[in-house]
Order: structure tokens, then C-alpha cells, then sequence
């Protein structure tokens, strides 16, 4: 970026350069020209009439005429071409040829003519002005030609040309500086946010923690999350093998012991195929949670009042035999969220409801702008509010005496934390068992 935009500052005070000295060239000529025209008015002013013809003093007020050598010169040409007077400076400087008879020719009486010289020896540049001289003893026409040598133009354009290129130079030399600065000021934010990742990478840091400039704070934070969520991924892992370890003890135990028996009697058979099929269902359910921690950053529309209708419709044929009665209240309503976390946590809710109630569950839900919240309250024997914060916790289970692992609460308190909401723990004031409140933040 900074050798585009070094090319391009080049480019455009280059193209200035050579704009301003042509415009320079372009002003010295026309001053050249207005100055040589004042000499032929200078001229014009001494001419006095001789009889046969005019004629001018040797000696002029300008003092560059009267000097050798000094690049400056005048003439005068009858109407034959010839000179008839020269300034003192001119003696040594004949005028080019074929000169006289191309400005005699083709000048007309009080027209002007200006231009370069041709030809042999040094270029000049010369202004022309012919005229009719009507006095009173003599009368004739008669050109009057200055010159100014054109190395005297050069230079005063060379000299301009130094300056100007010259100060330009200095301008880039200070712009590119002042802007590699401005640039290394500018980038100093971007090299501590590198840093820090280098750092972060490394296990020197846990997060991107700054403080950065506010256009890197967005980006610092999806970072964070981002790398949160591959650690509790991680995480996730590891305490499903775990989990799943454990649970399979009890089932290979028990099939090992039949195996040991060495008999195999209708009972036993039933008894491995009661654990095997508990087994597929244990490791269904623990890759199902490896699984089911999708990302909150990638979030879909769902019909919160379609799932949870679709969760009651599966969980009134499991709990078929208990007959339990469930009212509810559905916001109608899209939520922006990933279905398989409402799935998995809703439905823990609902399940737990189901599992612990008597007689009776309620269920409500409310669809906010940047909310989702769900409410379950049932009429079982409810959770202590000593052992409301214990429940949260993984394998902790208050009622040992019913089928289960102590992991449902747990993995709807991580989806929660995921969409940074909450999930509160309190008794039903309507049912008097528990009621259980997960807020989902949906932005």
C-alpha cells in the first residue's frame, strides 16, 4: 500500500513538474516577446530622418545594445533587405541567411512577426515590425528586427527547471516520509492486534484482551467467542467420552458376568439384549450431545411454537401411562437460533417436567425481539432452593429414585451459556413443584 501510494504521489508531482515548467516556458516567451517589442518601440523613438534615408545614434539608452557579446541585438532593413543600421552589440553578429528577404517578403507595413532563427550558427529568438516611414524629406519602408539570443531563454528555463524539480524532490522526499510515519501510526494498532494472536497462539494469553482501537473491537470479540466456543467444543469432547465411559461400566459388567456363566438360558439372553440395547442408546445419546454444540454465530429462523408442539407430541406418548395434563401458552413467532439447541434444551425441560410431575404441567413461551424465553413449571415435589444451584451441576440429581443421569440441566445450563442467557431454578407458585426459566439471547 504504501509503494501504490508512493508511485502515485511520484506520478502526480511529476506530471506537476513538467506542467509548471511548461507554463514557465510558455510566460518567459511571452515576456521575451512583450520585451523585445518595447526595444523596437525604443528604436522607433530615436529614428530620425536623414534625407536619403533614416538613420538611428550609434549609442542607445539600453545598455544591452551597446555591449558585445551581451546576446541582444537590433537592426534595421530598408525595403531591399539590407541592413542599413545594427546596434553596436550586432557588429560582430550578421543575421542569418536568407533572413532579411524571407521577413521582407512576407511582413506587410505595421504587422509583427516573432519566432525562432534558422540556419547556421547560434538560435535567436527575434521579433519583426515593419513600417512605412512617411517624413518630411524622405519616405520608404522599413523593417525593424531585435533579437535575443535563445540561450539566454534556456536558461532562464533551466534555471526554473532546477528550482522547481528540486523543490519537488525535497516535497516528495518529505511527504513520503511524513506519510510513512502517518502509515507506521496508522498499522501500530494492527501490529499489537498481531501480536496478540501470535501470543494467544501460543498459550501466552487466553483471549485477545487489548484495549484496541474501535475498529478492531468487533473483530477482537468474534475472535474471543470464536476461540471460546472451540474451547468449550473441546471440552465438550472430553467430558462426552468421559461420560460415555461411565456409562457403559455397568452394562459390560453385567454382560460379563453373564458371559462368564457360560450358560445361555432364555433369561440371559434377554438380559444381554436389554443391555446392548441400553448401550445403543447410551452412545446415541452421548454422540448426540458431541454433536448438538453447533455455533450461535450461524442462526436460522424457527417456529418456536412448532417445536415445542412437536416436543409435547413425542413426550405424551412416552409418558403415556401417567396421564399428565398439560396446558401451555405459545408466542406465534419466528426465533433467530440453530433448531438443534432448542431441540436438545427445550426438550430436557419438558422431559424433566414430564418425568418429575404428577398430574399437571404448564408451559409458556414468549418470542422477543432479541429474546426467546421459555417457561416449565410442573406439580412435583419440586428442588430445595438449597439445591437449586446443585442441580445445574453435572450428575448431580435430586430424586435418585427415578431413571436418569444427572446431565439434562447441566447441558440446557451450557446451551444458555452459549447464547449468552440464563436458566433460573425456582418452584411453580401456580403447580407447587418445580419451575425452571431458560432465557436464549437471539442477536
Amino acid at each position: 500500500m504504501l509503494i501504490a501510494a508512493s508511485a502515485v504521489l511520484m506520478a502526480f508531482l511529476g506530471t506537476m513538474g513538467l506542467a509548471l515548467e511548461n507554463a514557465f516556458r510558455t510566460s518567459a516567451i511571452d515576456a521575451l516577446n512583450a520585451r523585445l517589442l518595447q526595444r523596437v518601440y525604443g528604436l522607433l523613438s530615436v529614428t530620425e530622418d536623414a534625407g536619403a534615408q533614416v538613420t538611428l545614434p550609434d549609442a542607445l539608452v539600453d545598455p544591452l545594445l551597446n555591449q558585445l557579446d551581451s546576446g541582444h541585438y537590433g537592426y534595421v532593413l530598408n525595403a531591399s533587405g539590407q541592413v542599413i543600421w545594427q546596434s553596436q552589440s550586432a557588429f560582430d553578429q550578421a543575421l542569418p541567411e536568407g533572413f532579411a528577404a524571407r521577413l521582407i517578403e512576407n511582413l506587410a507595413v505595421g504587422a509583427s512577426d516573432q519566432g525562432q532563427t534558422g540556419g547556421v550558427g547560434p538560435s535567436m529568438r527575434y521579433f519583426a515590425f515593419g513600417i512605412q516611414w512617411l517624413g518630411e524629406v524622405h519616405q520608404g519602408r522599413y523593417t525593424y528586427v531585435v533579437m535575443e539570443d535563445e540561450r539566454l531563454l534556456s536558461a532562464e528555463v533551466e534555471g526554473f527547471r532546477t528550482r522547481v524539480w528540486t523543490w519537488l524532490i525535497g516535497m516528495v522526499a518529505a511527504l513520503l516520509l511524513l506519510q510513512w510515519l502517518i502509515m507506521r501510526w496508522g498499522l501500530r494498532p494492527l501490529a499489537s492486534f498481531t501480536e496478540d494472536l501470535k501470543a494467544m497462539g501460543k498459550g501466552e494469553h487466553e483471549s485477545l484482551e487489548g484495549p484496541y482501537v474501535q475498529e478492531f473491537r468487533p473483530l477482537a470479540d468474534t475472535l474471543n467467542r470464536l476461540v471460546r466456543q472451540e474451547r468449550n467444543q473441546r471440552e465438550r469432547y472430553r467430558l462426552t467420552l468421559a461420560d460415555l465411559a461411565h456409562s457403559l461400566k455397568t452394562p459390560l459388567a453385567v454382560m460379563g458376568s453373564v458371559l462368564q456363566g457360560k450358560v445361555f438360558g432364555a433369561s440371559q439372553v434377554d438380559e444381554m439384549t436389554a443391555q446392548i440395547t441400553h448401550m445403543d442408546q447410551v452412545i446415541g445419546y452421548q454422540l448426540s450431545r458431541a454433536v448438538i454444540a453447533s455455533s450461535p454465530e450461524a442462526k436460522q429462523a424457527v417456529d418456536s411454537e412448532a417445536v415445542l408442539s412437536g416436543l409435547l407430541l413425542a413426550l405424551n406418548k412416552v409418558y403415556a401411562d401417567k396421564s399428565i395434563t398439560v396446558s401451555h401458552r405459545f408466542d406465534k413467532g419466528l426465533c433467530r437460533a440453530d433448531p438443534r439447541d432448542l431441540h436438545e434444551a427445550w426438550g430436557n425441560l419438558l422431559d424433566n417436567a414430564f418425568k418429575y410431575g404428577r398430574s399437571q404441567v404448564h408451559i409458556s413461551s414468549r418470542v422477543l425481539v432479541d429474546q426467546v424465553i421459555l417457561l416449565v413449571e410442573d406439580d412435583g415435589s419440586g428442588i430445595a432452593p438449597e439445591q437449586e444451584a446443585e442441580v445445574l451441576k453435572r450428575g448431580v440429581r435430586v430424586d435418585v429414585k427415578t431413571a436418569g443421569q444427572g446431565l439434562g440441566l447441566a447441558i440446557v445450563s451450557e446451551i444458555a451459556e452459549r447464547y449468552d442467557g440464563t436458566l433460573e431454578v425456582g418452584r411453580s407458585p401456580k403447580l407447587g413443584g418445580a419451575a425452571i426459566t431458560l432465557v436464549l439471547s437471539t442477536r
